[in-house]
This record gives structure tokens, sequence and C-alpha cells, in this order.
């Protein structure tokens, strides 16, 4: 069911979003993790071809594919260790959020729709990807917290690691 959406959680919901990408460009890895739920589902699936993108996590390729915030933080770990050479040193990276959509809502979960572009900045070159999220977000607590991101990556002609923090 589809509830009218007031301008205030319109705010949080996008807030969340806002907050995400903020806290990824200061690198304040714990904050970003705190606005996903334990069992959020992060998927960067990967091009077929032109136009079509894999759709099953499970029995097809994925640029990225992370169930619960244990393999999100290990993921944190890893780069943010300096034991990983294509993270070492880290990305400077700066987040754009736009065109963002609620598509559904019902009070307690929401699904908002957006555009993101980054720039990321490292050893002296920039790289810039962009696309579409979809999110999912749940009500818990009383904050909204990230249950799925789904990430189209428009331009995955990628010459260089591809992490969490460009996305």
């Amino acid at each position: 069911m589809t509830l009218a959406l007031r301008f205030e959680d319109y705010q949080q919901l996008v807030g969340v979003i806002r907050q995400q990408a903020a806290a990824l460009d200061e690198q304040r890895w714990d904050d970003w993790l705190s606005l996903h739920s334990d069992d959020i589902i992060f998927w960067l699936p990967a091009w077929v071809d032109e136009n079509t993108l894999t759709h099953d996590p499970h029995n097809e390729v994925s640029l990225i594919y992370l169930e619960g915030k244990a393999a999100l933080s290990d993921r944190v770990w890893r780069f943010t260790s300096g034991n990983s050479p294509a993270s070492t040193p880290l990305a400077r990276t700066s987040h754009v959020i736009g065109n963002e959509q609620v598509v559904s809502f019902d009070g307690h979960i929401a699904v908002v729709h957006c555009q993101w572009h980054t720039l990321v900045y490292r050893r002296k070159r920039s790289w810039v990807y962009g696309g579409s999220c979809r999110y999912t977000l749940r009500l818990e607590a009383g904050q909204w917290r990230i249950g799925q991101r789904y990430i189209t990556l428009t331009n995955d002609q990628i010459d260089t690691a591809l992490d969490l923090y460009h996305l």
C-alpha cells in the first residue's frame, strides 16, 4: 500500500541517501555502516550486453553482491586496513546524488530511485562513474536504514579496482 508522502518523510528518506554519500566521501566508515540494516543486500549487477543486466546474483556474474552488514563491514576493513594494494592509498571521492524519486512508501518501507555520479581521485588520476540506484529503506527503531541497494553502473569499462566507495 502506498501512503501519501509528507515533505518531512521525503526529506528523511533522501537525507539517508545523501548522508551515506557524505560518509563515503568523508571516509566515516562507521557512520556509513550505521545507515544500513543488518540484513542489507548490496548489489551491483554486471552487464550481459549493451542493454541487459544480469538478473540473478546467485547464478550470474555481479560486479559486487554482498548480503548482510557483516559482509559490508568486512569489505570496509579490507580497503581501510592498508593490506589492499588496490586501495592504498585510499581514493578521494566526491559523490553527487540527484533526481531522487520516492517510488513507493507505506510508512515503514520506502523505495527511492536516484541518479548518482562519483568523481574518484587517486595517484594523480581521476575517474568518473555514474548510474542509478534503487534504495529500499526500512524504518527501524525510529530511524530509516538502507535494507537494499541495487546499483546500475552506466560506464562499466573499469580500468581500476571498483569498490563500495566508488558507488
